[in-house]
């Protein structure tokens, strides 16, 4: 069985809706993609541990960009645009946002595993990778979703 995802226009047709200044969404997706990286995170697998780390940092990214939106930012190429969870992060502190010692260096762990294991690739930077990584990313995403709310 097929499912329509939701807010998707139907076939052929554009969408009605510019996502790109729609902080409620940005928080749904980041919601569900941050869920999908937590279940495989914690089911004791490490085969499903670098699909939960690209996913942790996709989540995390959507949560800084509900974060942004909600200051008044857009997705869009001229305002707030890329996959750098530390560029993304910088640009929130720029909104008066004071963050706690060590989150960018937590922030530049996810970059790393997204540059390095999306696609195959030497690791260079990731060098481990568990549970951990899990427990670092539920608590990430409770810090993020409190400024994206």
């Amino acid at each position: 069985m097929r499912r329509r995802i939701r807010n998707a226009p139907p076939k052929g047709r554009k969408a009605a809706s510019d996502f790109s200044a729609d902080a409620p969404t940005w928080l749904q997706w980041a919601e569900q993609t941050y869920a999908g990286a937590h279940v495989l995170f914690n089911q004791g697998n490490p085969f499903l541990w670098f699909p939960a780390a690209i996913l942790g940092h996709q989540a995390l990214e959507m949560f800084l960009k509900a974060a942004l939106i909600k200051r008044g930012r857009r997705v869009i190429k001229r305002d707030v645009w890329g996959h750098n969870l530390v560029d993304l992060a910088c640009e929130l502190a720029r909104t008066g946002v004071v963050f706690p010692f060590g989150l960018l260096r937590d922030l530049q762990k996810f970059n790393d595993f997204f540059e390095e294991l999306r696609y195959p690739h030497p690791a260079i930077r990731v060098q481990e990778l568990g549970a951990m990584e899990g427990e670092l990313l539920d608590a990430l995403a409770l810090m993020l979703r409190r400024l994206a709310a």
